[in-house]
């Protein structure tokens, strides 16, 4: 059994022999069909090989392209989740796969330290390393096991924060990364399955919180350590809100579901280290608009079934933490606006400031009732409903409206002072 499974076409050959002299170089073992012969149950062969690699590398050059051969061994590895698309010549990719992340190896020319030839390594690393794990999917420490990572900052909580550059669709649930200075903290979940909204026993049940559906998260995806602050949002955004809608402040009562313990009329800060707030949905949706564009990766505002997934970090209680939560645990009830992201302990994992602090924009348009959620963890957005669903709580709602099923609603155009938001961002 192979580390790596290298698909090329014939008359690449000299370049798959580079490739594959240079993969076990640097220790990994290879296989690719130069040594085959006529007399060989050659079809036979492939097929176990491309079966027991960790890794399928496919070198994409005009020629390969076009062999069926070479598409149909990207299908097996794309279905396999052990794809490892590579461009070695410029050309137009098959259409299957034009969505996918593809390292560009155009310029390599055997340095070691090259950036995208450490982003190769990279992926296939976290491949073979999965395949060789019996004890599933890492967690928060899992980050800095491959080698080919540069860490580029820490958590409060001492977790590595990789550089994004370096992370893929193969990359380990719970890794922390960035794709920039002063961009925000990502952190990998898993794939999986829960129970959206709230159990008949919850006695703060709200009818708008039923009927409980289990939804699965059909693939992994990187959401927001923590809300955007505001330092994040004038780097994307290249300044402030307008002063005259941060002097806005609307009342609470009639706009959100739930009870409030403050007035909206106090004062948030401007700190650039604090959640941004007095940002509507439509300027959230900008914002990962021009995050998308800088940085090269899909980024979106989450749905409401991932953001409860990500909440409840495999919880069934009222709270991540349990079925009670504490000024020790998250900020709310208090009159003196959000706190810099940080201050209270994470969730399971590893996400700060999911109950509390600011309440949070999901891409959800408002339903009474989960009756039109899909099931899927896609967002829903059919109806007439003038209103998105908004979440988590904040510094100044009771207690209630933390809880991971707690449901709060705003029009698109609201800018307040306790509504912020985080973002996901989608592995290729």
């Amino acid at each position: 059994m192979a580390d790596v499974f290298i698909s090329y076409k014939k008359e690449d050959s000299a370049s798959a022999e580079r490739v594959a002299a240079a993969l076990r170089e640097e220790g990994f073992s290879v296989w690719w069909d130069n040594e085959l012969t006529p007399r060989m149950a050659w079809d036979a062969m492939l097929e176990r090989e491309i079966g027991q690699a960790a890794a399928v590398v496919v070198l994409w050059t005009p020629r390969s392209v076009q062999s069926e051969w070479v598409r149909t061994e990207a299908h097996y590895g794309q279905d396999h989740g052990k794809l490892v698309p590579a461009l070695i010549e410029n050309c137009e990719l098959p259409i299957a796969f034009m969505l996918r992340q593809t390292v560009t190896l155009t310029d390599w020319k055997g340095n070691r330290a090259d950036r995208n030839w450490r982003k190769f390594l990279t992926w296939i690393a976290d491949l073979t390393a999965h395949a060789a794990s019996t004890s599933g999917a890492p967690g928060a420490g899992g980050a800095a096991a491959n080698p080919y990572r540069d860490v580029v900052a820490r958590l409060p909580s001492g977790a590595p924060v990789v550089d994004g550059a370096f992370v893929n669709a193969s990359t380990p649930a719970g890794t922390a990364f960035r794709d920039s200075d002063g961009l925000p903290v990502m952190r990998i979940l898993a794939k999986g399955e829960f129970l959206l909204g709230s159990p008949t026993s919850d006695r703060d049940r709200s009818s708008t919180e039923e009927p409980q559906r289990r939804v699965e998260i059909p693939r992994p995806f990187a959401i927001g350590v923590f809300p955007v602050i505001g330092a994040q949002y004038r780097k994307v955004m290249g300044g402030d809100l307008d002063p005259k809608e941060q002097r806005k402040k609307p009342g609470l009562l009639g706009w959100f579901g739930g009870k409030t313990s403050a007035s909206a009329d106090v004062a948030v800060s401007r700190d650039p280290d604090t959640p941004i707030t007095h940002v509507s949905y439509d300027d959230a949706e900008v914002f990962v608009e021009r995050l998308s564009a800088a940085t090269g990766e899909r980024y979106r505002i989450p749905s409401e079934a991932e953001w409860e997934y990500a909440c409840r970090a495999g919880s069934r209680s009222r709270y991540s933490c349990g079925d009670s939560i504490s000024g020790t645990q998250a900020r709310f009830g208090t009159t003196e606006g959000p706190v810099a992201p940080g201050a209270y302990p994470p969730n399971a994992f590893g996400l700060y400031d999911m109950h509390g602090n600011v309440r949070e924009w999901t891409a959800d348009v408002w339903h009474e009732s989960y009756d039109f959620t899909p099931l899927d963890g896609s967002p829903a957005t059919q109806g007439h409903s003038a209103m998105r669903v908004v979440r988590g709580g904040s510094w100044s709602d009771d207690a209630v409206l933390l809880r991971s099923a707690a449901r709060m609603r705003a029009t698109p155009t609201s800018r307040v002072g306790m509504i912020g938001f985080r973002v996901v961002r989608e592995l290729a």
